[in-house]
C-alpha cells in the first residue's frame, strides 16, 4: 500500500487532472447575481459588514443570506482577480482537493484502516456528483462549509484520543467557521457524537464536551435567524409533500452515487403528494430494508456512513426549498456514501485482492471519466442547459435558462422554440413570457412582444420587468404617456433599481420640456443605481436649467 504522503499526493493529482477544465468555464445562474453583479464583495472595506448584514449577500435584496465567510472569499477572489471566473474555480478545485485529503485523515481518525480510508478518499475525490462543487462558482458554499466541518470533526476526534485542549479549540473554531458558510453545519451537534460512537463507549465527558458546540450553534440560530426566517416561516410546500418527495429523493440520490451518468444542473424531479403513490411506498420499502440490514448486522462501520448521510440530508429532507433535489447538496453526505464503499472495498481486498483491485479500478476510472465529462458541460451556458434541457424534457427552468443563452448567441429562432417550450410548460410563468416578449421586441416583431407583456400582466401586474419593457416598446412607438403611465405603475409595486426613473427622466426632457422633473428623477434613480445613462441625463437636464457648473460635474 502507498504511504501516506504518497496518497496524499495521488488525490492531489487525480483532482488536479479531473478539473483543469474548470479553468476556462463561465460563471453560471447564480453567480450573476452573487458573484457577478454583487457589487457588496468589490470592495475589502466590506469584509466586517459581511458579518452582520445579510443583505451583502446579492445584488438582489431578496436573495439576502447570512454567510459571511463565503463573501469574503469572493471579496478576495475578486480583489485578486476580478471577475475572471478561472479564480473562482480555482479556488474551488483546491478547496476540493483539501477537502479529499481531510476525508483521508478522518477517516484514518475513525478507525476505517489504510486501505478503506485511502480508498474513501479516491472515490471522494474522483466521483462526478462532487463536480458541481468545482464547476459551479457559487457552490464554494458547499465546499468551504464541508472544509471546516470535516477539519471540526478531526479536531474533536484528535481532542477525544490526547486530551491536549489545543485540538478542542480547534474543533469549536472549526465548526464556527463552518457555521459561517453555511447554515447546515448545525448538524455538527449530531455528527460529533456520531463519530465518538463509533470510536467506542461513550460516557458522561464526552456529553460534557458537546455542550460548548450546541452553545455556538444556538448563538448562530438566533444571530442568524436564517432557518427559521427564510424556510420554516415562509415554506414553499408543506411539510407532508416535502416529507414524501425527500422520501422519493433519498432512493434518487442512492441510484446517482451508484450510476452518475444523468446528473443535470436541474433533475427531473416532481414532487409527492401523498405516501402512497408507489415510488414513495417503494422508497420507504428500500429504506426500511436498508436500516433493518445495518442494525441486524450490527455493523458499525457501514452503519456510521447510512447515519452520516441521513444526518446530513436531514435538513433538506424536513426544510422545503425551491429545488426538490440537487447535486451540491450531497457533496458532505457523499463522506459517508465513499465510506461505505471504501469499507466494502476493503472486505473484498481481504478475501479477493485481484477481484477487488480489479473492480476499484475499473470503477474508479468510470467515475473520472464521467467527472471530466461533466466538465465539459459546465463550461458554458448554452452547454450546461442543452444538457440539462436534454435529461429534464418536462423541467422548465432548463427550457427558460437555454432560450436566454442561446438568444445571448444571436439564435434567435431557437431560442423562441425553448421559450415557447417553457410556456408550454407553464403557460403563465414570468420570466419564459417576459423573456419571449423582450426577444420579439429586439426582432422588431412589436406586436408580438406587446402581445406577450399584456398577456403577463393580465396574469401578475407586478412584474416591474414586463411593465418597464412594455413601456419601452411604447418609446418606441412614440407612445410617451402610455410609456409614463406604465413606468409610474412599476413604481408602485416594487423598487426598479432606477430603471423607471431612468425612462421618466427620459420622457421628461425628450417629449415634456419639463427638465426640472427629469433632473428629480435622475437624483432618485442615482440613489438605486448610479450608471452612466443616468448620469447623462442628469447634466443634460442641468445645461437646460442653465446651471453649466454643475452639468460639467455630472
Amino acid at each position: 500500500m502507498l504511504s501516506s504522503g504518497r496518497q496524499t499526493a495521488l488525490l492531489l493529482a487525480l483532482v488536479g487532472m479531473l478539473y483543469y477544465n474548470a479553468l476556462g468555464n463561465e460563471f453560471h445562474y447564480d453567480d450573476f447575481h452573487s458573484i457577478v453583479h454583487n457589487p457588496h464583495i468589490r470592495d475589502l472595506g466590506n469584509l466586517p459588514q459581511f458579518f452582520s448584514d445579510p443583505g451583502l449577500f446579492s445584488a438582489d435584496p431578496r436573495q439576502a443570506m447570512y454567510r459571511p465567510l463565503l463573501l469574503c472569499s469572493y471579496a478576495f477572489n475578486y480583489a485578486l482577480g476580478g471577475l475572471d471566473p478561472a479564480g473562482y474555480h480555482l479556488v474551488n478545485g483546491l478547496l476540493h482537493a483539501a477537502n479529499a485529503t481531510w476525508v483521508l485523515l478522518l477517516a484514518r481518525a475513525l478507525g476505517f484502516g489504510n486501505v478503506a480510508s485511502f480508498i474513501t478518499a479516491l472515490l471522494f475525490a474522483v466521483h462526478p456528483l462532487n463536480s458541481e462543487g468545482v464547476h459551479y462558482a457559487s457552490s464554494r458554499s458547499e465546499v468551504l462549509m464541508a472544509f471546516f466541518f470535516l477539519g471540526s470533526c478531526l479536531a474533536h476526534i484528535r481532542y477525544r484520543d490526547s486530551g491536549v485542549r489545543a485540538w478542542y479549540g480547534l474543533a469549536l473554531l472549526g465548526a464556527a467557521l463552518a457555521l459561517l458558510c453555511k447554515s447546515v453545519a448545525v448538524v455538527l451537534v449530531l455528527i460529533w457524537p456520531l463519530c465518538d460512537w463509533l470510536r467506542g463507549p461513550m460516557g458522561r465527558k464526552d456529553w460534557q464536551r458537546y455542550l460548548p458546540l450546541a452553545l455556538v450553534v444556538a448563538a448562530y440560530l438566533l444571530f442568524s435567524r436564517q432557518l427559521v426566517g427564510q424556510a420554516l416561516l415562509a415554506p414553499v410546500r408543506s411539510l407532508d409533500v416535502q416529507l414524501w418527495t425527500q422520501l422519493k429523493g433519498a432512493i434518487y440520490y442512492v441510484l446517482l452515487g451508484v450510476v452518475p451518468t444523468r446528473l443535470s444542473a436541474d433533475h427531473q424531479f416532481a414532487p409527492s403528494l401523498s405516501p402512497l403513490e408507489g415510488a414513495v411506498l417503494c422508497a420507504g420499502l428500500l429504506i426500511g430494508s436498508l436500516i433493518w440490514l445495518v442494525v441486524r448486522g450490527s455493523w458499525r462501520m457501514p452503519s456510521f456512513g447510512l447515519v452520516w448521510i441521513a444526518t446530513l440530508l436531514g435538513p433538506t429532507a424536513v426544510v422545503p426549498l425551491i429545488v426538490l433535489v440537487n447535486e451540491h447538496r450531497l457533496y458532505l453526505a457523499m463522506v459517508g456514501w465513499c465510506l461505505g464503499l471504501g469499507w466494502v472495498f476493503a472486505l473484498l481486498f481481504k478475501t479477493r485482492p485481484r477481484v477487488a483491485l480489479s473492480v476499484l479500478a475499473v470503477y474508479t476510472l468510470l467515475l473520472a471519466v464521467l467527472t471530466l465529462e461533466r466538465g465539459r458541460a459546465w463550461s458554458d451556458e448554452l452547454s450546461l442547459w442543452s444538457d440539462a434541457a436534454a435529461k429534464g424534457s418536462q423541467m422548465l427552468k432548463p427550457q427558460l435558462r437555454l432560450g436566454d443563452a442561446l438568444a445571448k448567441r444571436g439564435r434567435y429562432a431557437e431560442a423562441e422554440v425553448a421559450y415557447l417550450r417553457a410556456l408550454e410548460l407553464r403557460a403563465h410563468h414570468p420570466g419564459a413570457r417576459n423573456n419571449l416578449g423582450a426577444l420579439y421586441k429586439s426582432l422588431g416583431r412589436w406586436e408580438e412582444a406587446e402581445a406577450q407583456f399584456r398577456t403577463l400582466l393580465e396574469v401578475s401586474p407586478d412584474i416591474s420587468h414586463a411593465r418597464l419593457n412594455l413601456a419601452d416598446l411604447q418609446l418606441r412607438r412614440g407612445q410617451w404617456l402610455e410609456a409614463e403611465a406604465e413606468c409610474l405603475h412599476a413604481l408602485e409595486f416594487e423598487d426598479t433599481g432606477g430603471e423607471a426613473q431612468k425612462k421618466l427622466a427620459l420622457i421628461a426632457l425628450q417629449f415634456r420640456a419639463d427638465p426640472e422633473r427629469a433632473l428629480a428623477y435622475c437624483e432618485e434613480g442615482l440613489t438605486l443605481n448610479p450608471d452612466a445613462a443616468t448620469w447623462t441625463m442628469r447634466g443634460v437636464a442641468l445645461r437646460a436649467l442653465e446651471r453649466e457648473a454643475e452639468a460639467e460635474n455630472s
